[in-house]
């Protein structure tokens, strides 16, 4: 751990889908962790192991069953639904495989939209986008809609994105699983190193094994249970 500062502390955690019902299926089962401030941490599993689950719990895309879910300090669990998207929107990144960009929007776009969610005006919201787009190797992209962008180019717009605005946290769910295996190394190297550069802690699902030795630490989970911290 690179200091002592908590970042997001789960407890006993539970999801369970069907609840009562004969089909139930407890995806998570009373997982509990914490992550420190400026962590990269992987969290692995087969298929089915409940990692995905896990990640959009904590990251407040899903809502527990049971459980708290702290980040920075604040209880998701215990926002409304209007507080905790005001609150991801400040405080977390998201880069997800399918990149998840707005097609008709620019690379630049794209990039500032976090930025004008929390009220940073145009001009200078176009700014930074521009410089952290150039910080990631697209400076002369800025004007390409996704679909005139390799799939590595749309990943170095998804991870511009997900840090444009410095969140606590960065969450990234199979990151790299639609890229060839060069660009996924090129990609995930990027990834950390803007995320030693702003100090920045990311959260990576991945089945991938290349991309777990490069992290501070690795979360296993199997059955919907944490097997290994």
């Amino acid at each position: 751990m690179k200091n002592s500062n908590l970042i997001a502390k789960a407890n006993n955690l539970t999801k369970i889908y069907n609840e009562g019902q004969d089909n139930e299926v407890i995806a998570v089962n009373n997982v509990s962790f914490e992550i420190t401030e400026g962590e990269i941490i992987t969290v692995m599993g087969p298929s089915g192991s409940g990692k995905t689950t896990l990640l959009n719990m904590i990251s407040g895309i899903d809502e527990a069953s049971s459980g708290e879910i702290y980040i920075a300090g604040e209880n998701l669990v215990e926002m409304d639904d209007d507080s905790k998207t005001k609150y991801r929107a400040k405080n977390m990144g998201f880069i997800f495989q399918t990149f998840n960009l707005i097609p008709v929007l620019s690379a630049v776009e794209n990039t500032e939209m976090p930025l004008l969610l929390n009220g940073i005006k145009k001009n200078e919201a176009r700014r930074i986008a521009s410089e952290m787009l150039e910080r990631v190797g697209l400076g002369d992209r800025l004007h390409h809609k996704p679909n005139e962008l390799s799939g590595g180019q749309r990943q170095r717009v998804t991870i511009a994105r997900a840090i444009v605005h410095k969140p606590a946290v960065i969450w990234a769910d199979e990151p790299t699983g639609n890229l060839d295996t060069k660009t996924a190394n090129k990609v995930f190297e990027l990834m950390l190193e803007l995320a030693k550069e702003f100090n920045q802690t990311i959260v990576v699902v991945t089945h991938d094994e290349n991309i777990a030795d490069k992290t501070d630490r690795v979360i296993k989970m199997d059955s919907g249970e944490l097997i290994r911290d």
